[in-house]
């Protein structure tokens, strides 16, 4: 059941990652199979899980479409977080990959002016209580 579970998070989290720009693709790019092909392939793979590729080689081909969808799904979405992640540092290690000329660029606030009005003047002292000890009954 784990395995299952286990299978079906990846594949949720693979559809729902962002799919990089047509022109960064890259992997087999046959025609675009349809819904029911999909569907189809999987059914055959799940049922012929072993050694299916030898027996129906269609399967493997949309399932190796499927598999350079995903990568480059996984690549672009790394590239995405890593540039958002450096974005102004002065730091940034040399960029490497097959989307290592993708750049993040878009609106970003400048920090805002410390402004010491609306600041606190108190100091850790003046925020601690006094000690007080047990209430006495009686």
């Amino acid at each position: 059941m784990r395995l299952i579970r286990t299978i079906v998070l990846l594949a949720a989290a693979g559809l729902l990652l962002p799919s990089p720009p047509e022109e960064l693709q890259h992997g087999p790019d046959p025609d675009s199979p349809s819904t029911i092909d999909m569907l189809s392939s999987a059914g055959s793979a799940a049922s012929d899980a072993w050694s299916f590729c030898s027996r129906q080689p269609d399967v493997c081909s949309v399932a190796g479409y499927l598999a350079g969808r995903l990568e480059g799904k996984l690549l672009y979405s790394s590239s995405l977080l890593w540039g958002w992640a450096w974005d102004g540092k002065s730091s940034m290690p040399a960029a490497q990959g097959p989307f290592a000329a993708i750049t993040v660029e878009g609106d970003v606030p400048a920090p805002a002016a410390a402004d010491p009005r609306g600041q606190s003047t108190l100091g850790l002292d003046d925020l601690v209580p006094p000690w007080r000890g047990p209430a006495k009954e009686g």
